[in-house]
């Protein structure tokens, strides 16, 4: 087992092309190789594990530690889907779990098709959450829509922004800095301002097949229920469809939220795949 900073550019090649595959595909990865080699470098060499043969990556597995005592895990990734690797692939998570003594619970996305990831999660006996679905459309039915209010991030903006951030979560600084750290050509962030008041956010995402994704959705508690969200998404499709050439816009959502699959189902989006969402508690 090696460690990911062996070789970033191998790993993160590794991880995206694998990743493109609905047999391979997990959840907490970037959607492009320069975005998954910029995750691999935030994290620690220790929270990555690295399966190789005759210098050949087999398999990859990564952790990725929050704020509480709550872990992300992607992965398995693996080419070899046999028992013995298996075998592996349950010692390599328990590992990194062990390296992490302050982490009590790791959530996986694993995809539908993803028949050796599904057996992993088995095998360390996690528990099943539920599922989340990967929407996509090439085109959407959203011309009665108003998106006027909606707008590209500027820095004259990161008060209000912050703002919004200080009303979602216990840690706004930090959550404002991390989001905009990622910012380029290739992730680009949108808000609704209205009254004054940064009401939403929205990224997109772009990758290298002409696909752009819908990476957060975000809306102020004190303004939901009022369409906010329909309208940075359509905003965000539109600028995917003209500015970026995209040839499909692909977002995801939780099984529990009917109202709002409905609604994409209304504008065009259609389901592609599914993500098992699981949890793994320790005792």
């Amino acid at each position: 087992m090696n460690s990911a900073t062996d070789d970033y550019d191998k790993v993160s090649q590794f991880l995206y092309e694998m990743n493109q595959q609905p047999e391979h595909h997990v959840g907490y990865l970037a959607y492009n190789q320069e975005r998954i080699k910029k995750q691999l470098e935030q994290l620690s060499p220790e929270n990555v594990a690295v399966l190789s043969e005759d210098d050949e990556i087999i398999a990859v597995v990564g952790i990725s530690p929050k704020e509480d005592d709550t872990a992300y895990v992607f992965g398995p990734i693996t080419k070899q889907t046999d028992s013995a690797t298996q075998v592996k692939m349950k010692e390599v998570c328990q590992r990194l779990i062990q390296q992490n003594p302050d982490v009590k619970t790791y959530e996986f996305y694993i995809g539908a098709q993803h028949v050796f990831g599904q057996a992993v999660m088995k095998s360390l006996k996690t528990q099943y959450l539920g599922t989340r679905y990967t929407m996509s459309a090439a085109r959407l039915n959203d011309s009665d829509i108003d998106t006027r209010l909606v707008m590209p991030y500027s820095p004259i903006y990161k008060k209000g922004l912050m703002a919004l951030m200080k009303n979602l979560y216990v840690n706004p600084k930090e959550r404002t800095k991390a989001l905009l750290s990622q910012l380029d050509g290739s992730y680009e962030l949108f808000i609704l301002l209205s009254e004054g008041i940064v009401k939403g956010y929205i990224v997109l995402a772009v990758n290298e097949h002409a696909t752009c994704y819908v990476d957060y959705v975000v809306t102020h508690k004190n303004y939901r229920q009022q369409g906010i969200g329909h309208r940075l998404v359509a905003y965000a499709a539109r600028h995917a469809f003209n500015e970026h050439h995209a040839t499909e816009i692909q977002l995801s959502v939780e099984d529990k939220r009917k109202r709002t699959i409905e609604f994409y189902e209304k504008l065009g989006f259609k389901k592609v795949n599914e993500l098992h969402h699981y949890k793994f508690t320790l005792d």
